[in-house]
């Protein structure tokens, strides 16, 4: 196991574990601000404000999940870099596709 192998591992724990210990902290609606709330608001029209939460932890967590697995299953460096460029690539379109039918009303 490699140096790099060993922070991405660390990177995706510690976005795991900040991110429940925020969730179970705040209050489930206030996770995330208003003024983003306000501008979910203004692109999509009505909007669940709790649908949007989960659906932010949810994105979080996947993304700590990905720092792990790549972690874990690359050994080179090279092939490490691409594959957080594509895997990021690939969840931040999948997160903008999902968003708009999920959170609307």
């Amino acid at each position: 196991m490699d140096f790099g192998n060993i922070n991405l591992i660390l990177i995706g724990i510690i976005v795991i574990i900040g991110t429940t210990i925020i969730y179970l902290i705040k209050p489930k609606t206030a996770f995330c601000s208003k003024k983003y709330f306000n501008k979910l608001e203004s692109i999509y029209g009505n909007i669940d404000k709790k649908k949007t939460v989960k659906l932010e932890v949810l994105y979080r967590y996947v993304t700590g999940l990905e720092y792990i697995a790549i972690g874990l299953f690359t050994r080179r460096l090279d092939i490490t870099i691409l594959a957080i460029i594509l895997v990021a690539i690939i969840t931040t379109a999948l997160y903008y596709l999902i968003r708009k039918k999920y959170i609307t009303i």
